[in-house]
């Protein structure tokens, strides 16, 4: 197969137990080593501590290695992703929080667009009916982790919610669901081909390292991928 000219992946732990003093709770591999514990002085609830419910969480990145560049929002073709995620994830209602803790509501093509260009977007959520815009901007512009009580209940509401992820160009998505997503993207992302980008899926423990969530830089070509890595 010739080197491929755009590749999107899909890394899902599912579940996840969403734990407010876990380093590891940030799904976005290439950052681990900026991530820190929460700051001194702050307390984490005795409840929140002991909150068992699971959460589904993914982290969807891409690469341009056509202009290489890199982060999800750089590929050529959108169709890729966007599509397959208001087919598999989308509701009837969506809106987002601007960088002024502004709630918005998005008609169909500002959801694409915002999907395309998050900028200014601090969170994008999608739901059955309209949200209470404080249950949003008490989850905006908070890591998952260090606001994981606001955001169980925010899912109570708006069963999936997008945060837009800086990458070295653009932008990526990590995506939160009161509900599994990993077979419905799967579905989704079969039922619309993308014939210039390779897709993949693959668990979050095993693209943990940087050198394993950079797969598609060195081993598409070198040798046969791990079992672990699905190519739909």
């Amino acid at each position: 197969m010739p080197d491929p000219l755009e590749v999107l992946k899909y890394v899902h732990e599912e579940p996840a137990l969403l734990e407010p003093v876990t380093p590891d709770a940030d799904p976005d591999a290439r950052r681990r080593e900026d991530r820190s514990d929460l700051p001194d002085g702050v307390s984490v609830p005795l409840d929140e501590l002991l909150d068992t419910r699971d959460v589904y969480r993914g982290y969807l990145a891409g690469t341009n290695h056509t202009d290489d560049e890199v982060g999800l929002t750089s590929l050529r073709s959108p169709d890729a992703y966007v599509p397959p995620l208001l087919d598999a994830l989308g509701r009837s209602w969506w809106a987002r929080c601007t960088g002024q803790d502004t709630v918005e509501e998005l008609g169909p093509d500002a959801v694409r667009r915002v999907l395309c260009a998050p900028t200014h977007t601090t969170l994008l959520v999608t739901a059955d009916t309209p949200v209470a815009a404080e249950r949003i901007t008490a989850v905006a512009g908070r890591a998952p982790r260090r606001g994981a009580e606001a955001l169980r209940t925010l899912l109570n509401d708006a069963p999936v919610v997008f945060f837009p992820e800086p990458a070295h160009d653009g932008h990526d998505w990590s995506v939160f669901s009161a509900h599994p997503m990993r077979d419905r993207l799967v579905t989704a992302f079969r039922a619309h081909p993308a014939p210039e980008t390779r897709r993949f899926i693959l668990p979050y423990q095993q693209a943990r390292s940087e050198s394993k969530f950079y797969f598609d830089e060195w081993q598409l070509t070198a040798s046969p991928l791990p079992d672990y890595i699905e190519e739909v």
